[in-house]
């Protein structure tokens, strides 16, 4: 079959592989209609993650069941499937406290890359990993369930409330669907972009808009009832320092994009004083459910899904969500929101 491999020379290769097969009683076999390009994908592009080598990539899944083992009970062939990447033992110290996100083994249990994962044509995984989605969910609103499922445990754990005002920056895939959320709990929401195209995208979302230059500390008090913001989400992954001016006394800064390369000076002090929290959320754990309950109520999903590109055509479909032109090296804008690299374009 078919798959992008990342390779012992840190480059992403089409290449043809072995077709997984069942091999354990709860096994679940999955023809992939189409895997989403994470901002973590990019990252590990662009060695600001790792991911182990000779791995498929790819975790933001949906697809068919073709074939179950014999003790699976939770789906069967034919059935529509969204897979959770966030995978576990479930036999260690904090597996068993519930807290699955912090499975001792994370690290070789997270698809595409620890363990083989889904831009492919085929995906094996356990029976416990996978969720039914309704029959009448478009594909494409069923590829965001799982980033959905990240940004719901993210928006739980910063604890929003009606007279909250929040800042997201940054207006990818991952913080558009904050501000979608977010615009639900909160009193005002305002978006940071530096593309136009996501800035058109955000702007249907987010009360305000800024590039990160205009959003000055002036400006948030002149919107914000005199205030600063109650609760910062970092989207990108390596803006905090620049936001800490931005929050209120008693505020949240929430770190999500993943980069393993940032790091942030702290005054402690500062954090006392203030009574600043920066809330480390770990990954989405086990609420994938919630996930595809709350994505059958939102259809407007599907409109952030702005290009589907064959698997073969993964080269392109990545080099315009670098938002770096390849012959320059210069910034150029990112004409999309969210890409899926369909495995099998005849699964309507």
């Amino acid at each position: 079959m078919k798959a992008l491999v990342w390779t012992p020379n840190d480059r992403l290769e089409l290449q043809e592989v072995e077709e997984p097969q069942i091999k354990k009683m709860n096994d679940v076999k999955v023809r992939i209609y189409g895997t989403g390009i994470c901002g973590t994908d990019l990252n590990v592009l662009k060695g600001k993650m790792q991911a182990t080598h000779n791995m498929i990539l790819g975790h933001e899944s949906v697809g068919v069941v073709t074939e179950t083992g014999p003790e699976v009970k939770n789906v069967k062939p034919g059935d529509r499937v969204v897979i959770d990447p966030t995978q576990f033992c479930g036999k260690c110290y904090y597996c068993r406290k519930g807290l699955t996100c912090y499975c001792e083994t994370f690290e070789d249990w997270q698809l595409g890359l620890g363990a083989h994962g889904t831009f492919a044509d085929y995906y094996v995984g356990e029976d416990r990993f996978m969720y039914k989605i309704p029959e009448d969910m478009e594909w494409e609103r069923a590829t965001l369930i799982e980033p959905l499922s990240c940004v719901l445990n993210v928006i739980e754990r910063a604890a929003i409330k009606p007279d909250d005002s929040v800042l997201v920056l940054g207006s990818g895939p991952i913080g558009l669907l904050v501000q979608m959320m977010v615009k639900k709990l909160s009193r005002l929401t305002v978006a940071t972009e530096v593309g136009d195209y996501r800035t058109e995208a955000a702007g249907l979302i987010s009360d305000y808009v800024y590039h990160p230059q205009d959003l000055t500390v002036y400006e948030v008090r002149r919107i914000n009832q005199g205030r600063k913001f109650d609760v910062v989400f970092d989207a990108i992954g390596n803006q905090l320092d620049w936001a800490y001016p931005l929050i209120d006394k008693g505020g949240r800064l929430v770190p999500m994009g993943f980069d393993d390369t940032y790091e942030m000076k702290i005054r402690p002090f500062q954090l006392l004083s203030n009574g600043v929290t920066i809330v480390g959320t770990g990954e989405a754990r086990q609420i994938m459910e919630d996930a595809v309950s709350c994505a059958a109520d939102m259809p407007q999903l599907s409109e952030l899904i702005t290009v589907k590109a064959p698997l073969e055509n993964y080269e392109a479909a990545i080099h315009e969500l670098m938002g770096i032109d390849p012959l320059s090296n210069e910034r150029k804008d990112i004409t999309a929101v969210k890409t899926i690299l369909v495995s099998h374009p005849d699964m309507i």
